[in-house]
């Protein structure tokens, strides 16, 4: 067997294709981004030229593409498919995937019935800025037909087992009673999508083994399933 190219993505699955011959698409990818004033400074200093933002896309398996946008202040922003940040790490099961005409990915995500779920993936260190402070968000949406999540859901780092800390977020907006943080509710986008928070961390030496680093967070439904959660990816802010 000859040897495997190296991409700069290390998820031994297939990436969802990105097609960027068309100007047009950059509206698509600010009217999916835009959230808070952060990611509206971030979309205004977005180069035009849409070689520029996909520049930093690596081919993985097939010719399919995982795609990260292009610096911003001179640090680095990247975004993953769901099913480079989940498909792969459980009985598929537990997911279907679902075709998507208002995302930049070909296809997302739909949880079937389960508890818990957990996000998996090495990313190679160069795809995003080291020395730096990251915010790791979760884009999704829920299904019409979905009648629950809305008691908190309970975030684990599983790499830092010693850390004790257990992350709280809500995948729908909570009421004022039970809101402990405001950091803690998801923030809309466009076409019913949201976003919230539900990792950060330094991107350092010590983060970094073998020229990379891992993603490995479990999710936990307080009470009920995550039945109706449908995630589009996963996007690395510096803060």
């Amino acid at each position: 067997m000859g040897k495997k190219a190296l991409t700069n993505i290390d998820i031994g699955i297939l990436l969802v294709q990105v097609k960027h011959e068309e100007i047009n698409e950059i509206k698509e990818v600010q009217q999916v981004l835009k959230s808070d004033s952060n990611m509206d400074l971030i979309m205004q200093q977005l180069p035009m030229n849409p070689e520029e933002i996909y520049k930093g896309s690596e081919n993985g398996e097939n010719g399919e593409k995982l795609f990260s946008l292009n610096e911003v202040n001179g640090k680095k922003y990247l975004m993953l498919s769901a099913k480079a940040a989940v498909y792969n790490y459980s009985d598929v099961k537990l997911f279907k995937t679902k075709p998507s005409t208002q995302t930049r990915f070909a296809e997302v995500i739909e949880l079937l019935p389960q508890q818990v779920f957990h996000i998996n993936c090495t990313i190679k260190s160069q795809m995003l800025s080291q020395d730096t402070e990251y915010a790791c968000h979760l884009v999704f949406k829920l299904l019409e037909k979905c009648h629950g999540l809305y008691c908190p859901v309970k975030v684990r780092d599983l790499l830092h087992r010693n850390n004790k800390e257990v992350g709280i977020v809500y995948l729908r907006s909570p009421t004022p009673w039970n809101l402990h943080d405001t950091n803690q509710a998801p923030k809309h986008r466009a076409y019913g999508w949201m976003e919230v928070k539900v990792w950060k961390f330094n991107l350092n030496h010590e983060l970094i083994k073998n020229d990379g680093f891992r993603v490995n967070l479990k999710l936990i439904c307080y009470e009920g399933t995550l039945s109706g959660l449908i995630v589009c990816g996963l996007e690395f802010w510096p803060t």
